[in-house]
């Protein structure tokens, strides 16, 4: 069994991290939550994390930023990741946003593409919105129900706590975008493979077929760490078929910038995505 710690970092604990936690076999784990995917960014420039978990656009932009240029996508955990925009209760659907004030992560990259490319199907030009940047989605929800913006992404459990709070649930991303992508495990590529996150590759796929076998067991990991049994059996079904990173929602990340006139369009699998280390040792198999 490992004894170094893999250091990773994420928004929310995911379903797949929250199972191989109970499995003795599994790498042990150091992991903090961010506030944000630039301190995502700079903690994997700077070598304090090894990997992090993440919307896998961001590999796009942080590939533009001035830096190391060299972040790849190695493992999907999550089928979908569940993303609700959230308003306050006075705005019912998205060509109500004309005007808003939307918190973000950040304006060019994660999740905001999906919102900027739902508001440009809903007829909402790019200028009537001010993007305002607020951190990740703990830091947007507080910063929404404080009355700091208009509206925002949300996933769970945020989304169902910003409904109890009075707030309004006004479109979902996986209504409009069926093959929208979950989170992935994004790493640098630089150097030889990281053994550590190969280990925790290995647990998060046993896990993952774990979740496959007993959806219960899943269910009951997720409320252990004390969330609730609606958000437990919402997590648990977004278990993905594979650890391989989805083609098909790659493709939608890429087609999203390229209709917004992003940086980012000419990107292809292989530069967002290295399967190297599933297929190797996890086998890529469903």
């Amino acid at each position: 069994m490992e004894t170094e710690n893999v250091r990773v970092m994420w928004f929310v604990p995911p379903l797949l991290a929250l199972v191989a936690s109970q499995d003795a076999q599994a790498i042990a784990v150091h992991a903090d939550r961010n506030r944000s995917s630039d301190e995502q960014f700079d903690a994997l420039v700077a070598g304090h994390v090894d990997a992090v978990v993440t919307s896998m656009d961001n590999v796009i932009g942080w590939n533009r930023r001035v830096g190391p240029r060299d972040f790849r996508v190695v493992a999907q955990i999550e089928r979908t990741t569940p993303l609700t925009v959230v308003a306050r209760p006075q705005l019912r659907n998205l060509r109500d946003l004309r005007g808003a004030n939307l918190l973000v992560d950040a304006p060019d990259n994660g999740f905001v593409v999906a919102l900027r490319a739902m508001l440009r199907d809903a007829g909402i030009e790019s200028g009537s919105v001010r993007l305002t940047p607020a951190g990740g989605v703990k830091e947007r929800f507080d910063a929404l129900v404080a009355g700091q913006g208009d509206a925002t992404l949300l996933g769970p459990p945020f989304d169902s706590m910003a409904q109890a709070a009075g707030l309004a649930c006004i479109a979902s991303v996986q209504d409009i975008y069926a093959d929208f992508p979950g989170q992935g495990v994004v790493v640098r590529k630089a150097g030889a493979v990281n053994a550590k996150v190969a280990a925790w590759l290995q647990a998060l796929e046993r896990a993952r077929r774990r979740v496959c076998e007993n959806p219960e067991l899943a269910s009951q990991a997720v409320v252990a760490a004390g969330f609730p049994r609606a958000v437990a059996d919402a997590m648990a079904a977004q278990n993905p078929d594979s650890l391989r990173p989805s083609a098909e929602g790659v493709a939608l990340l890429i087609a999203h910038r390229r209709s917004l006139g992003l940086m980012g369009a000419d990107n292809d699998y292989s530069t967002i995505v290295d399967d190297s280390m599933v297929e190797q040792y996890v086998g890529g198999q469903k």
